[in-house]
């Protein structure tokens, strides 16, 4: 007798009955690991809350779900192979049962019209009625497996549509989507969903919104399976599958979820946009929301919560409180004018990313070519001044802007967000006839490469400095109105200290429109360095290009066994005052860059001690600034350098070799190894500038045999 009772106790443990949910809620449940732990996952903004990490048994519990009928969870514990149920303090309690396999697990579960299913792959699909325990939580419920059924699909969860009673899931070999008939077990295949992976966990909303949970990165997915595309389905239509958040990753999800409850409930602390919904805005449309922080927001007041976006006509001012441009979180300072650069002040509560977009061709949408102006800029708390650039081809009229701020990285104009807010407004822009040049192309670079031992050749590797550079210019009505200089720093093969500049000859400073004007180092926009007391205007990139890499080499990027990535580049954006400078009166592109040494290092043998700033070293023939120290360096006759200002002759030897080079051509220029002289890098060289450039003027394209750097 005393065997037989405690063997009671050990397979029927008393079932202590804890409450269950108060409501049918709108979050969905994350069970993971063993022992498991429940979390709480927003589907709309991907945002995760640890609910319980001890539910009173050491064990890991799988293909859960909700049965909104008594509002438990009911699960299955794989470590001990046993049903059990939780209440909403999330504490485990173990069911009685008969007819449960003993022979294997099950990882695939969910709840529909107070029926538990259960699924195993090969096994087949279970049912479990669970009215018995509406009168006695003790009571020892049946497990049956339903005759015939093919279970041939290789699922990790399905979860059971609110409408129409049918299972859903994916298959983790094909990514196929299927439907499952309860009565049966019929497999119908509905179509591929383009994305492979393990599929764990697995809700529905109360519209019929299919969401799903990939284990691998947390990524959540949400398929279409409402009433409103039932026709397409049955038409063979396979549906879309967005992206709409992150959740959590790991190897063993599953999921349960109240599926008669919305996913943004009344108690919303969501923040939604309310431009058109051909912007997609609506939750629908997967539009972009933001999960209320507490801390990430724009402007002076933090923003209200909403239950859906609310598209013009409506907006987000006209329910709850003004939260966004009247308290000026976005203020344009410059009228937004095709081609030129707008500034633009942002304020932001605290230290966060945006990320904006611009409709410049009015199509309705966003994903147009240029119209992503801001890609996760890091902003600091308080105003910012920012600049962006507006579309050469932007249509004049009234458009459509959203900016979305976060602590979270790599946003669309769709999709969730686990803090900040997003903000939906109209802007107007004018295009009056802009038009744009370009050098050496729209998409292209021309290669800078300098040698800095001037006025010595020494190893005339040509990449102590080697520079990326492109310029853009906008005209009007036959002025340059702007000028945007963009670069990257491609290597660094210099003992030596050297800076880097842009000399626009003959172009007096007080045209530059220094409120309008910017630079930018790696996307961030830094002072703009325009050189005082000189009479043109001279914009200084960097003062030591040495500190803006750090390697592990001998040299940055001069040594094909010692690969780096780049890490510095910049942007000049300058703005003319006025109307702009007359094209006549305008210094071609490529303009002026040169190399100057670093003020207080040591720059070689034979030169003035530290000639820092007065050193120049410029492209041949180009006349140095005011700067450059004329008497001790060109007329103290140092070196192999053959410069003579009367002549017009700078920075060449006797055989017209230069100190410096810019190279276009379709692919960017590989440049010397280190020590390797240039003419024994490229042979044809030596012929083109002894020539003065009348011969070989294709040199760079024949170039030796392991002789040159390969990015």
């Amino acid at each position: 007798m005393r065997i037989t009772t405690l063997s009671l106790l050990l397979s029927a443990p008393l079932v202590a009955n804890a409450a269950p949910f108060d409501t049918c809620p709108s979050k969905a449940y994350l069970f993971q690991s063993t022992p498991v732990q429940v979390w709480g996952v927003n589907l709309v903004t991907g945002s995760t809350t640890l609910l319980e990490d001890d539910t009173g048994m050491n064990a890991n519990i799988n293909g859960v779900g909700f049965d909104f009928q008594d509002r438990y969870i009911y699960g299955y514990d794989t470590t001990n192979k046993r049903l059990v149920r939780l209440g909403q303090d999330f504490q485990a309690e173990v069911i009685n049962t008969s007819g449960l396999p003993t022979d294997h697990t099950f990882y695939v579960g969910d709840v529909y019209d107070h029926v538990y299913y259960l699924y195993r792959t090969g096994k087949g699909l279970f049912t479990v009625d669970l009215s018995p325990l509406d009168s006695d939580p003790n009571a020892t419920v049946t497990v049956n497996k339903i005759a015939g059924s093919p279970a041939t699909v290789r699922l990790t969860d399905f979860a059971f549509h609110p409408s129409d009673g049918s299972l859903y899931g994916i298959d983790n070999n094909s990514g196929g989507l299927y439907q499952f008939n309860p009565t049966t077990g019929a497999e119908t295949y509905i179509g591929d969903t383009g994305e492979t992976g393990t599929f764990g966990a697995g809700y529905f909303d109360v519209n019929g919104y299919y969401y799903v949970s990939r284990n691998q990165d947390g990524k959540i997915y949400r398929i279409n399976l409402s009433p409103d595309n039932a026709a397409n389905i049955a038409a063979g239509v396979v549906p879309a599958v967005e992206f709409v958040s992150n959740g959590p990753s790991s190897n063993q999800n599953d999921g349960a979820r109240c599926a008669n409850a919305p996913v943004v409930d009344e108690d919303s602390n969501i923040d939604f946009g309310d431009a058109p919904d051909t912007y997609l805005t609506l939750l629908a449309s997967n539009g972009p929301r933001h999960e209320l922080d507490g801390v990430t927001w724009l402007g002076t007041d933090a923003p209200d919560a909403d239950l859906d976006g609310y598209v013009t006509p409506q907006s987000d001012e006209s329910v709850g409180i003004d939260d966004e441009w009247a308290n000026g979180g976005i203020g344009f300072v410059t009228a937004l004018e095709a081609g030129l650069d707008s500034k633009v002040v942002i304020e932001a509560s605290t230290t966060g990313y945006l990320s904006a977009w611009i409709d410049w061709n009015q199509d309705g949408s966003f994903d147009g070519a240029n119209e992503q102006v801001f890609t996760d800029y890091l902003l600091d708390a308080g105003e910012n001044d920012l600049f962006l650039n507006v579309d050469i081809n932007a249509l004049t009229g009234t458009t459509w802007a959203r900016f979305r701020f976060s602590q979270q990285t790599n946003l669309s104009y769709f999709g969730g967000s686990t803090s900040g807010e997003v903000v939906d407004i109209q802007v107007d822009v004018l295009n009056d006839g802009a038009t744009a040049r370009y050098f050496p192309s729209a998409s292209g670079y021309a290669t800078l490469a300098y040698e800095d031992n001037w006025p010595y050749k020494a190893d005339y590797d040509m990449n102590d400095a080697v520079l990326m550079y492109r310029i853009t210019e906008i005209l009007k009505d036959g002025k340059v109105v702007k000028s945007t200089i963009d670069g990257r720093l491609a290597a660094v093969g210099a003992s030596y200290r050297n800076g880097f500049a842009v000399r626009l000859p003959n172009l007096d400073p007080s045209l530059v429109s220094s409120g309008s004007s910017y630079m930018k180092h790696n996307g961030v926009f830094t002072d703009l360095d325009l050189e005082d007391g000189r009479s043109e205007a001279i914009f200084v990139i960097a003062n030591d290009l040495t500190e803006k890499i750090s390697t592990g080499c001998t040299f940055y990027r001069t040594s094909n066994g010692c690969k780096e990535d780049e890490q510095f580049s910049f942007q000049i954006g300058i703005t003319l005052a006025g109307d702009g400078v007359s094209t006549g009166s305008w210094t071609d592109m490529p303009y002026d860059p040169f190399i100057f040494a670093t003020p207080g290092y040591y720059h070689g043998e034979n030169l003035p001690l530290h000639p820092g700033r007065s050193w120049e070293v410029h492209l041949p023939d180009q006349a140095p600034t005011e700067a450059f120290d004329t008497t001790n360096l060109f007329e103290a006759g140092l070196g192999v350098d053959d410069s003579n200002p009367s002549t017009g002759k700078y920075f060449k030897t006797v055989e017209n070799h230069p100190w410096a080079l810019i190279v276009t051509s379709d692919d960017e220029w590989e440049w010397p190894l280190e020590y390797v002289d240039i003419v024994t890098a490229y042979p044809e060289f030596k012929p083109y500038a002894e020539s003065g450039g009348e011969t070989n003027q294709t040199w760079y394209q024949s170039p030796a045999d392991n002789q040159r750097y390969e990015p």
